[in-house]
């Protein structure tokens, strides 16, 4: 049978209300969480707070904490959020209007993955299980499930290339990997308790990927999980700090570049796929700011941006200067998502105390 490619829509009345007058604005009064959006590089922000239920619209989209940012690799305007208290939203207008997948109930989600191939296929991480969605989310199925009521699933990515093939990782160390669409999982790597903070897979080979943990460094493997190869004693004593990632953000136009964010050692790069890497020049001394986000421009990987607490920072050349401008909400900065056609910025935020 032919799987429909249904999505809901929004009431005509919503259009009405989405003006920058109700809803948008540098200027904002009540909550300023969600989800903020600039079109020219941080010189503007609109706060993205529209929230549609039913036919009734209000602005309690500014209360959202987001904890995951995603866009549909198929349609750029559908938007997933995964929240700390809202379950999962979504937006099917670039973040202009926002709706609550009710389907999915009320719990965290860390993580969201979109099917590249598929787009009503989705994949969500929540405490330590993980849902899947193959109808554009009027239904959920939960596909892995961890005994360990301790444990939480820290990220889920799906393969581009083989859609088929999905991956995750747990605050316990383990690496899972599924080649049947959720249905089995198999152990590819564990490492030794340490929490996975984030996977990713080459946009130029899907064998290649690379896991980030909380204090041993990268993991990575070239054929699709069967070896792996550890990324450690590549920091050397001047990166140590290095081990403790939070982030890594793959080049889209470069295979072998590859940026890894870590508290105390900042942001850091590499040309080779891991094997040296080279610090780059921010603002103020590593450690001395927390950066909660980095995003590389797919139109032009030359410009980086990242936001922490209070500050949003961005890059023309590569990282080797700076602008720092402060944010426009009291909330602070921790996802951010670029547009691959227009370079639009999307900035989701969460209370400071989160």
């Amino acid at each position: 049978m032919h799987k429909s490619k249904f999505r809901f829509f929004l009431p005509f009345t919503v259009v009405i209300l989405l003006g920058q007058g109700c809803f948008g604005g540098q200027q904002t009064a009540g909550p300023d969480g969600g989800v903020w959006k600039t079109p020219d590089r941080a010189e503007t922000w609109e706060q993205k707070r529209a929230l549609v239920t039913g036919a009734k619209v209000t602005a309690d989209a500014a209360l959202i904490s987001v904890f995951d940012l995603e866009m549909d690799p198929q349609d750029r305007k559908a938007i997933y959020l995964g929240t700390g208290e809202q379950g999962m939203m979504m937006s099917l207008d670039s973040g202009d209007s926002w709706r609550k997948v009710t389907s999915l109930g009320q719990q965290a989600v860390r993580a969201v993955a979109v099917d590249a191939k598929d787009k009503c296929t989705v994949y969500v991480a929540s405490q330590n299980k993980i849902y899947k969605t193959d109808n554009c989310t009027r239904d959920w199925k939960q596909v892995f499930y961890d005994p360990r009521t301790d444990k939480v699933m820290t990220d889920v990515t799906v393969d581009w290339f083989n859609s088929l093939i999905v991956y995750a990782g747990t605050s316990d160390g383990d690496i899972l990997k599924s080649e049947d669409g959720g249905k089995s999982w198999k152990i590819v790597k564990r490492v030794d308790g340490t929490p996975i903070s984030t996977i990713v897979i080459s946009p130029h080979d899907s064998r290649l990927v690379f896991v980030g943990t909380q204090g041993s460094g990268v993991w990575k493997t070239l054929d699709g999980g069967r070896t792996w190869l550890e990324i450690r004693k590549q920091f050397g004593d001047e990166l140590r700090d290095a081990r403790r990632v939070t982030q890594l953000v793959l080049d889209p136009k470069n295979e072998n570049r590859i940026y890894l964010v870590a508290q105390k050692a900042g942001i850091i790069r590499s040309d080779d796929q891991g094997e040296n890497w080279v610090a780059l020049n921010l603002p103020a001394p590593p450690g001395s700011f927390t950066i909660n986000a980095l995003a590389v421009d797919p139109r032009d990987p030359n410009t980086l941006v990242f936001t922490g607490p209070t500050t949003f920072t961005i890059s023309s050349d590569a990282g080797n200067t700076w602008t720092a401008k402060k944010l426009p909400t009291t909330s602070a900065g921790t996802k951010l998502l670029i547009d691959p056609q227009d370079s639009t910025i999307f900035l989701g935020t969460r209370p400071q105390q989160q």
